[in-house]
């Protein structure tokens, strides 16, 4: 069941390792499927109705396991209820807002099929993936989304990780905290320091346009608007692309065999919205 859930119920969480491939995908000429007969006697009789309407209630309860949603929509569409039964289906939808699962936070997702024949199969307790699911996402995150992330231990870590740098090479420079703010089209990361022998905390202030380059999410235009300290472009960009809030809120695939593109991704109305592919490889 975990791979079927990992990317129809947004499990979303990240260490950054997702892989970031050309997502090219073939979609699968439909086998194994029911006969067109009996297809069209559930159509008509109602069975396949009340077979998806049941899948989708049992999917929205996974989903909330693992965490909260304002609004919550699952939406399934199948060929007959033996074929959801076994597994095949032509489509899925799930589209959540306010979302909060396991500690990851944005203000809308919505997952789709892209193939119009899909099919998983159960295996003792677990779902196997017969044939690769290609997805399409879409996310809108806000400031206090990607702020309310940033909690998260494992980004955390990346700070932790962050400041063992600073320990052999930034003169014992540590960070303190960090909040992102979004501003008339511009992303901004505010970034508090520890300096040794001075109590006070330091804070600079980095804007960044952002792009879309290679599938991923990257800062372009970085420049340092405030601050104690003066850095190059080189290390403002280094600054950025490691600690990078935006790529951890938006690898919304818990799995390593996962293949992710960002299509594309622009501010407006001081939210972010992104878009892209996802493929769950065939096991």
């Amino acid at each position: 069941m975990k791979k079927l859930l990992v990317f129809l119920s947004i499990i979303f969480l990240s260490s950054g390792s997702v892989s970031f491939a050309s997502c090219d995908y073939n979609c699968t000429t439909p086998y194994d499927k029911n006969s067109k007969f009996r297809t069209f006697v559930g159509a008509i009789t109602g069975v396949n109705t009340i077979t998806e309407i049941a899948a989708e209630k049992a999917l929205r309860k996974e989903i909330l396991k693992y965490g909260s949603a304002k609004k919550l929509d699952v939406n399934i569409d199948s060929f007959s209820s033996k074929d959801l039964k076994n597994g095949i289906f032509k489509s899925a939808q799930i589209k959540a807002e306010d979302a909060n699962i396991k500690g990851i936070y944005a203000s809308s997702i919505e997952l789709k099929t892209l193939c119009d024949f899909n099919y998983l199969k159960k295996v003792d307790k677990d779902l196997v993936v017969v044939e690769d699911l290609p997805m399409s996402f879409n996310i809108e995150l806000n400031a206090n989304d990607i702020n309310k992330t940033m909690k998260h231990t494992n980004y955390q870590r990346v700070i932790k990780d962050f400041n063992k740098l600073g320990e052999s090479y930034g003169y014992g420079v540590k960070i303190a905290s960090t909040v992102v703010s979004i501003k008339n089209s511009k992303f901004y990361y505010v970034i508090k320091f520890k300096v040794p022998f001075i109590r006070k905390l330091q804070k600079i202030v980095l804007e960044a346009d952002i792009n879309v380059k290679d599938g991923e999410i990257i800062y372009t235009n970085t420049k340092l608007v405030s601050g104690f300290i003066s850095l190059d472009t080189k290390k403002l960009d280094f600054i950025l692309d490691y600690l990078n809030p935006l790529d951890f809120s938006i690898n919304i695939i818990d799995n390593k065999e996962a293949n992710i593109k960002v299509k594309t991704v622009k501010i407006k109305n001081n939210k972010i919205f992104t878009d892209g592919v996802v493929i769950i490889p065939k096991d």
